[in-house]
This record gives structure tokens, sequence and C-alpha cells, in this order.
């Protein structure tokens, strides 16, 4: 039997959000618990419910890769619970999320705005109608356009799935004997017949920004794991409520959202800040990491855990800024984590401005397994980065178990 019973529910009881996937309770905990404080929740996860059983009416195992099993699922859940929405952080969720609308008549964003950010070549084509700076990539369904591309590019470049189903299938190029495999690579962790895209490497400040209702709320940066090259993995990521690239990036994020024509909900806008200007990468309807929300609540008071749960509803959202300081994510994952984690396993408290979570099992994360975060808080960007070092070494100080 593939579907657990959290508690019956009164027939007269409120409709449920449909949450679709979860995953590590260190990460994903403080979002389920948001949501179910909001109002009822059932899920449709790849793994039986576990942690997350206090929290959600009933769930339901399905492989969450396949849009055509999920919705049947959500069509057992919708037997005895009614549903009003459904939310999703993975962006490989997008067309299971759609279908479950369309059988249902949930409320969402509409066919064209999927569309318009769910396939990065037409995100790229209405970037440039819209006179929108963005990486400028070109989309390539056979190796001879991505060689193409290369030659217009030159090295190094970014070789990513146009639509992914996987996450972190990004991966830079740097020479022209690693293009073939780059290319098979992101033309599997693409959903078949959407091709892959060749962007140049854009050198710069990474950032994303996250709106709500189209105004800008936070900004996030992110630098990423040299363990996991050539893919682009996040290793550290750092909020600032008063993030000084906030003026420089909210003209480009307005006007990239106009472009595909999203201008209610939340939405996440990847960047570079360039030499020569902002430029858009990629831009998404739907919060990717329940962790960075949790962060940018800390930091900024605002709940987009909460506010993606009334939109996914079809309800109203308000967000109000109480700006709190800064706060960082260091991922501990990959050859480095197993040291790091080698210390006595109930300690969390590492110093009194920085927590560890340890993950109850290794999560894959791209090409490496993550076991774990550290999150730090401070005034500012400078000083949380100065704790994660200061952190990180104190955790390099403690007596290994045996």
């Amino acid at each position: 039997m593939n579907t657990d019973t959290a508690r019956r529910e009164d027939p007269r009881s409120p409709a449920h959000l449909l949450v679709l996937g979860s995953g590590p309770r260190a990460e994903w905990e403080h979002a389920t618990k948001r949501l179910s404080e909001a109002g009822p929740l059932v899920l449709i996860d790849d793994e039986p419910a576990s942690w997350q059983r206090q929290y959600v009416s009933a769930a339901r195992v399905a492989n969450t890769s396949r849009p055509e099993i999920v919705e049947q699922a959500a069509r057992w859940l919708a037997i005895e619970h009614s549903i009003s929405g459904v939310l999703h952080f993975h962006p490989a969720h997008v067309r299971a999320a759609a279908a479950i609308r369309a059988t249902f008549g949930l409320p969402g964003p509409t066919a064209a705005t999927l569309t318009a950010t769910t396939l990065r070549n037409r995100t790229l084509d209405l970037m440039e109608r819209g006179g929108v700076p963005s990486s400028g990539g070109i989309h390539a369904d056979t190796f001879d356009q991505a060689l193409e591309g290369a030659h217009n590019f030159g090295f190094p470049l970014v070789c990513k799935p146009a639509e992914p189903r996987r996450r972190y299938a990004a991966r830079v190029v740097e020479g022209l004997e690693q293009l073939a495999e780059a290319f098979s690579a992101a033309t599997a962790a693409s959903w078949p017949g959407t091709g892959t895209i060749v962007e140049p490497w854009l050198d710069g400040i990474e950032a994303t920004a996250y709106t709500l209702d189209s105004r800008l709320v936070a900004i996030s940066h992110a630098t990423f794991d040299p363990e996991a090259e050539p893919s682009l993995l996040p290793l550290e990521v750092v909020v600032d409520a008063d993030d000084v690239c906030a003026t420089a990036i909210e003209g480009t994020v307005t006007r990239a959202l106009e472009s595909t024509g999203h201008r209610h909900g939340i939405a996440q806008t990847r960047l570079r800040i360039t030499s020569t200007g902002v430029r858009v990468i990629s831009l998404g309807t739907h919060l990717t990491d329940p962790l960075m929300a949790e962060l940018i609540e800390q930091v900024t008071g605002v709940d987009l855990i909460t506010a993606a749960g009334h939109h996914a509803r079809g309800l109203p959202a308000e967000a109000v800024d109480t700006p709190l300081g800064a706060g960082a994510v260091r991922y501990l994952q990959g050859t480095a984590a197993t040291r790091l984690l080698s210390g006595p396993a109930g300690q969390s408290g590492i110093t009194p401005y920085a927590r560890l979570d340890r993950y109850g099992a290794d999560t894959r994360a791209g090409p490496l397994l993550r076991r774990g975060h550290l999150r730090v808080s401070g005034s500012d960007f400078p000083q949380c980065v100065t704790r994660l070092r200061n952190a990180i070494r104190e955790m390099h100080t403690m007596p290994a178990t045996t």
C-alpha cells in the first residue's frame, strides 16, 4: 500500500494544498511546517513520509519524474481530500504540477508563462525581444549546433538542459575536447525533445533575485564548489537584507519578469553582474530551495514559503519587510564533509553565531553527496563570510569520533 494517512480528515475541513516533493528534514522541515500552519497539506513524494507525517493529512508515494504517475496519485488523494492548489520546488516537477492544475482546475501560472520560464531557449528569445540583457546563449538540438555555438562564444562556456529534469545539470566547458561529453550529459538531463542550451561563461558576481508579485524582496549570492567541477554546484550562499547590488539589478529583474508575462506570485531570477552590466541567466516562477526561503525569512522577515502557499491556492499574499541583518549557508558535501562531520554527532552549536545541521542520510547534490549544512548569522555580508570561515576552522579542530 503506497498511501500513508497521517490523520483522518473531517469531510467539511478546508481544502488541501498538495505539496509535490520533499527532502532532508534539516532543509525542508521549516517550509513544511510553515505551509501546514497556513492550511492542511497532502504530499506526493518519491519516498514514504517519515518526519513529514506530523504536518500532512495524507501522503502518497509516486515517481515524481513521471507527470502521468503523479497525476494519478493526486487523483487517489483527491478521493478523500479536496485539493485547492499544488506547490513544488524542484524544476523537474513543473510538468507534473501543471498536469495536476489542469486536472483539478487549480490556480497557477498560465501555460504561456510556464513555457516562457521553463524552456530556457524561449526565455532567451523573450529577453532579446524585450531588450533585456541576457547570457545570450543558443539552443542546440544537435552536437553540430553546439559546436557552432562554441565557435561563436569561445571557451569557457556553459552547456545546460533547455528544460531540466535533474538539478545541477549545467556544466562549464573549458575546451573543445570536453564539449561532446558535456552536450551529451545536458541532453540526457533535459526533457526529451527540448534540447540543450550553449551559452558563454560570464565572469562576474553570481546573484539570484527573489520577487513577490514583481517586488524585489531578497538577493542571494552563491559560490560554487570546486570539487563538483565542471558542474555548477553551490557551496556557500549569502543573503544580506541591505544588499548593495539591489539598485543595480532591480530594473533588469523587473523588465525580465515583464518580458515573460509573469506579474503575480513568486519568481527567482538568476543573474550575473558583469563589468559590462547585469545579465539574466534564467528565470523561474517557483521557489527552488526551501532552505534559501528559510534563510531569506531569517534575514528580511519576508515569509516566501507562506506567500507561495497562498498563491498556489489562488489567495492574496502580503509580505512585510523587517530587515534583520544577514545570513549564510555552507553546504557540507563531497570529501570535505567527511572530516568536518567527524566530530560528536550530537553537536549542533559550533559557535554562538553558527549552527550545524546534519542530515539523517546522504543526499545526492549533482556529482557529490551532501551530508549537512552550516548556517551563520551576522550584521552584513562580510561578517557572515568571516563567521563561516571561523566556524569551518572550529569544526576542523573538533576531536574526531572513533
